[in-house]
């Protein structure tokens, strides 16, 4: 952010081009194929956040830089899908009652790939889809944070697809 504001033109330059890249890598992570012509709006909202929580002092982590900016471009993309197509997107787990029950070998390897799991994501997994909790009672019930276990939960569901589709 540093370079982007205050360096040198041609290193504004390249701070404006990775930080771009860094942000289309982020959509390309949510699926936001189908609105790709509003790639370019999305990353100047971001890129503007991200300047002025510089400017705010929110940004002194560097290591925390590049999550932030995951986090705000994720914010924005939702946001953009509410307001524009009136989508409703979710931060509620999805309802599995109705889902069959897995029969003994697909039980034995889901159970299997669990147990490879970190024990915060085992714990998250556990909570959410096995006891069937919302995130916040989860997150009260695991002492978890609802946005550490938001995030611990979607790691644990990619490695679990890793794991389970790799198979097959």
């Amino acid at each position: 952010m540093e370079e982007l504001l205050h360096g040198a033109p041609d290193a504004k330059s390249l701070a404006f081009a990775k930080l771009s890249r860094l942000i289309s890598g982020f959509l390309v992570s949510l699926r936001a194929f189908d609105h790709r012509e509003e790639w370019e709006d999305l990353r100047q909202i971001v890129l503007m956040k991200l300047v002025q929580s510089f400017g705010q002092g929110k940004l002194r982590e560097p290591k925390a830089f590049v999550e932030y900016a995951r986090i705000i471009t994720r914010h924005e993309f939702y946001d953009f899908l509410r307001t524009t197509h009136g989508a409703e997107v979710s931060s509620d787990p999805p309802d599995l009652s109705t889902a069959e029950p897995l029969d003994e070998t697909a039980a034995l390897s889901l159970r299997t790939a669990l147990h490879r799991l970190p024990e915060k994501q085992q714990q998250v997994v556990r909570a959410v889809y096995v006891e069937g909790r919302t995130y916040e009672e989860a997150a009260a019930v695991t002492a978890i944070p609802l946005g550490s276990l938001k995030r611990y939960l979607q790691q644990a569901l990619t490695q679990l697809r890793k794991q389970l589709f790799a198979e097959h």
